[in-house]
């Protein structure tokens, strides 16, 4: 089962106590599970260096990224039904 989330969302200005506003960028925040839930935010100046700095701190705080779920035992494969016969051939 999945134990971390990663949120990259667009960010004007960079937060802190020297922030420089209007300087775009983005901000990430993850969560994860580890002996209880943890929070922590970052800033980058792109989404994919804002993705690699989030990706980098669950990693290092020993987050396993590589997750594969199992298949569910109730989920079901839905399928459309099939018109019946009349409105078949009355097209």
């Amino acid at each position: 089962m999945k134990k971390h989330d990663i949120l990259i969302e667009p960010w004007r200005g960079n937060p802190g106590p020297r922030s420089q506003k209007g300087t775009e960028g983005f901000r990430w925040t993850v969560s994860y599970e580890k002996d209880g839930r943890f929070y922590a935010q970052g800033f980058a100046d792109s989404h994919a260096e804002a993705r690699a700095a989030a990706e980098a701190y669950l990693k290092e705080q020993g987050v396993d990224l590589n997750w594969q779920s199992g298949p569910s035992n109730s989920a079901k494969v839905l399928r459309p039904r099939s018109r019946p016969a009349a409105a078949r051939n009355h097209r």
